[in-house]
């Protein structure tokens, strides 16, 4: 008998841990299946997780595009956007020239992921890099 339509089997990854095999119900909350992820390897704050996807995309999965996670994918645990998107506006601010180029350089990859642009926009991240450009800041 096929598994249900809305059971996807999936592995999970953690740096420095052996990957996950999971099932994830699609019906559940996506806050559930990260809560039990992180319970799963012993981390608290389960809020500040998200998964993504380990292709080179690395986008997020969210609750509108959590559909098209196929079986047999292989996903990251990873900090969550809001995470990401305040460490990222804090190491921009650094006083290190290589702190801040590498910070630069990691928000334009991230940058094309929709959910992560969106999080670093509610920071007032934009107006942070429009002061830098017109100010010169190196």
């Amino acid at each position: 008998m096929p598994p249900p339509a809305d059971i996807v089997k999936v592995a999970i990854e953690w740096p420095g841990a052996f990957p996950k095999l999971m099932e994830i119900d699609q019906k559940k909350p996506l806050s559930s299946v990260i809560k039990e992820v992180c319970e799963g390897w012993s981390l608290g704050n389960h809020e500040n997780f998200a998964l993504q996807h380990a292709d080179v995309t690395k986008f997020y999965i969210t609750e509108k595009n959590r559909n098209e996670i196929k079986n047999g994918a292989i996903l990251l645990l990873t900090s969550s956007p809001a995470q990401t998107a305040q460490q990222l506006h804090e190491r921009i601010q650094s006083s290190s020239m290589d702190a801040k180029l590498e910070a630069l350089k990691d928000l334009a990859s991230s940058s094309r992921d929709i959910t992560f642009a969106q999080e670093f926009i509610n920071l007032d991240g934009i107006s942070l890099l429009t002061q830098m450009v017109e100010s010169g800041t190196e």
